[in-house]
């Protein structure tokens, strides 16, 4: 994931009529959530080996991260990085309660990685971690 969003982002910046000096991530898509109630959804665009990156900011100290299909709900406070497939996975966060909550959320798109023309990442395997890094002989 990282080495098709690396490639992608570099070669999508390229493009740009106006350069960027610089890009703050290596995922090509960022939004900025602010103060606002999350409906649970499944992430449309993307691969489902891409993982959402958020991270957390603001002062709300009662957030809850929710993942349907986990039946899970997760603390969601200030300053936490969560990643996990966010097209594979239903995620929500409901209201919070009092205080600011920022999120910075970090993903990658199907239609960039076509564009672009990078291939995206297959889904790791137990096999395919056992072959790689498997040093007894």
């Amino acid at each position: 994931m990282w080495r098709a969003n690396s490639e992608a982002t570099s070669l999508l910046l390229g493009q740009l009529k106006t350069p960027l000096p610089v890009w703050p991530t290596l995922y090509p898509g960022l939004d900025i959530i602010a103060n606002r109630i999350t409906p649970s959804h499944c992430d449309q665009g993307g691969a489902l080996t891409f993982y959402d990156h958020l991270v957390n900011f603001g002062h709300a100290q009662h957030a809850q991260l929710e993942l349907e299909e986990l039946d899970a709900k997760f603390a969601y406070k200030p300053g936490t990085s969560v990643l996990f497939p966010g097209k594979g996975l239903s995620h929500a966060v409901p209201d919070w309660g009092e205080g600011e909550r920022v999120v910075i959320a970090h993903y990658g798109k199907d239609i960039i990685q076509d564009k672009i023309g990078v291939a995206r990442p297959s889904l790791p395997t137990q096999l395919g971690w056992w072959s790689k890094y498997n040093t007894a002989k």
